[in-house]
């Protein structure tokens, strides 16, 4: 068995990359029977490119760690996926780390993921992914998505938190918290028509959506509690327009998986889970989300479980 590391310095405003630099480089030093290398990424899509070329080369199995958050993980699984002996690792060094929280085995505890010694001794499963895809320029665009997307409240809150996670002392988890805050006063939601494998279920005018592999969001706001990576389905949820009161009083129950342990909540939020989602903008030609941390605008986008899709290291 083979090892790399990808290591994305700008993930978690940077503060982590000389830490887990340094712990690869002692890992590396005490290994020394072990085929372990470094690689670092430079800019958009690097680490597609490296994990694609760090798979075809290794010639055995190999354990590709994505050191970083929610959108090097979507890059690093874009680059293993394909390749029958690669195995997408992960070392949550990001803000949010929302896709890590579904992964573990136990939920409620990450950190172990980041004891590089103990990941050499995890073992593989074969987890789903999504695949996103759009038109673009006359042509279709296409990549995996490993934890979601989000749009309307949820989408304009991640977005808005991307930009407060930069300024000293907001943390991934505080950065959403104060989006919410912030968000709350604009209250922008989205128009949009959504079908589940190929059925009606919203059409019209929403405070949220939310399509997605994993369960969390946010920095661990447990938005699809029923998630399962290995099921062959992605959660599909849906809020109504509602008042600022309204959505308060809702959100603690939201941000822990609780929303529909609320009597008469189907009134105004929506539940599926489907093999295939489109969505589109019902008022101009493109719409503004969230996927896996990265912002996007698109017209209409298709969402295709793909079962099974790429060996991930669990401990």
């Amino acid at each position: 068995m083979k090892y790399a590391f990808i290591v994305n310095p700008a993930s978690g405003k940077g503060r982590h990359e000389n830490g887990i630099v340094s712990e690869i480089e002692t890992l590396i030093n005490d290994n020394p029977d072990k085929d372990i290398k470094l690689y670092y990424t430079r800019g958009e899509r690097d680490a597609t490119v490296l994990a694609d070329m760090i798979a075809s080369e290794a010639g055995e199995d190999i354990v590709i760690f994505a050191c970083g958050g929610d959108g090097t993980i979507q890059e690093t699984a874009n680059g293993v996926y394909g390749h029958d002996n690669a195995i997408l690792g992960i070392v949550p060094v990001g803000s949010g780390n929302d896709f890590i929280r579904e992964v573990a085995k136990d939920k409620s505890n990450t950190g172990d993921y980041c004891d590089l010694s103990l990941q050499l001794k995890g073992s593989d499963v074969r987890l789903d992914m999504i695949r996103l895809s759009w038109f673009e320029e006359g042509a279709e665009k296409s990549r995996l998505i490993a934890n979601g997307i989000n749009i309307g409240f949820d989408g304009n809150t991640a977005i808005l938190a991307h930009d407060l996670k930069m300024l000293p002392l907001v943390t991934g988890t505080g950065s959403y918290m104060l989006a919410v805050a912030k968000n709350l006063a604009a209250k922008r939601g989205q128009t949009l028509r959504i079908t589940a494998d190929g059925k009606d279920f919203h059409s019209g005018r929403l405070l949220l959506a939310t399509a997605a592999n994993g369960g969390f969001c946010g920095g661990g706001v447990n938005s699809c509690p029923n998630a399962d990576l290995s099921d062959g389905l992605i959660e599909l949820l849906a809020i109504k327009d509602l008042s600022r009161a309204k959505f308060v009083s809702l959100f603690p129950k939201y941000k822990a998986g609780k929303l529909f342990e609320i009597k008469g909540v189907e009134d105004i939020a929506s539940y599926t889970q489907a093999k295939s989602i489109t969505i589109e903008p019902m008022q101009g030609p493109t719409m503004k989300f969230v996927a896996d941390g990265e912002i996007l605008e698109t017209g209409a986008v298709r969402l295709d479980i793909v079962p099974g899709a790429i060996r991930v290291l669990t401990i």
